[in-house]
């Protein structure tokens, strides 16, 4: 069944990514788009973009994008669901105990690797989505207005994202 699938699918990129939603890209990637079909490489490069804008985490607006497209409302159900589960349960467990645990070697230590790690990740899923992303020069140029406006210049991207708006209803 459809929605099973997607559940361990998503319960599987929320049991085994390390750091943020994007760290999560590329294990959702795989699952999504070249182990199950369910999305061709741009259709989840769109969803991707998509979930950018929209309110909300990423991969937990992604999760629910794919789930609705594969399987309706059941699927975006079980597929935000296994997507939550298990770190909403992992970070319950950490909050009632982080203030105990927070200055133990081991705990310093775990941080350490793992934030490179969750750096490479990103990294990765940057890599992966930069081929459908930017398959011309003016997507070039826009990711760099973007990185120039954001980064150099401090913009909030809120303001970023409104202009990104405007102009792509006036881009042909």
């Amino acid at each position: 069944m459809v929605v099973i699938r997607l559940f361990i699918v998503f319960l599987k990129v929320g049991l085994f990514t390390i750091g943020s939603g994007y760290s999560m890209l590329v294990l959702a990637q795989r699952y999504v788009v070249d182990t199950y079909h369910w999305l061709t490489l741009q259709e989840f490069t769109d969803l991707v973009a998509i979930s950018e804008i929209t309110p909300g985490p990423i991969m937990i607006n992604l999760a629910t994008f794919v789930g609705t497209r594969t399987a309706g409302l059941r699927g975006a159900i079980f597929a935000t669901l296994g997507l939550i589960i298990i770190p909403f349960i992992t970070l319950y467990i950490i909050a009632l105990n982080y203030a105990q645990f927070k200055n133990f070697p081991i705990i310093q230590n775990l941080l350490k690797v793992i934030r490179p790690m969750a750096i490479g990740f990103i990294t990765v899923a940057i890599m992966k989505l930069f081929k459908t992303s930017i398959p011309d020069i003016t997507s070039a140029l826009i990711a760099v207005v973007v990185i120039l406006v954001t980064y150099v210049f401090k913009i909030s991207p809120i303001f970023t994202v409104i202009a990104g708006l405007i102009f792509g209803l006036f881009l042909r």
